[in-house]
């Protein structure tokens, strides 16, 4: 039972894996793109192709290796007819 409740726990995140490869970081509504140099408890470093670029965490939304977006989960894939009436939805 001990084990179980070790599996359950989720490991610490880090960036360590992502560290001087060139990713996409998504903050403020702006995607940022560059070499992630490393982050702390408060800001990300990333180098970009013009200068450095420092992003404080609690803006970031998402962080993924260039060229790898994250799939739609679907879960939360929610279709057009929750946010139209059906009689919207049909051809005229």
């Amino acid at each position: 039972m001990n084990n179980d409740r070790r599996r359950d726990i989720p490991r610490p995140f880090s960036f360590d894996k992502m560290r001087f490869k060139r990713v996409e970081v998504r903050a403020d509504g702006v995607l940022y793109r560059g070499v992630l140099i490393g982050a702390d408890d408060e800001d990300i470093y990333i180098k970009g192709a013009l200068s450095w670029i420092i992003l404080p965490l609690d803006k970031v939304v998402s962080v993924h290796l260039e060229g790898q977006r994250p799939g739609l989960d679907d879960k939360k894939d929610i279709a057009a007819s929750f946010y139209y009436p059906p009689e919207d939805m049909e051809e005229k």
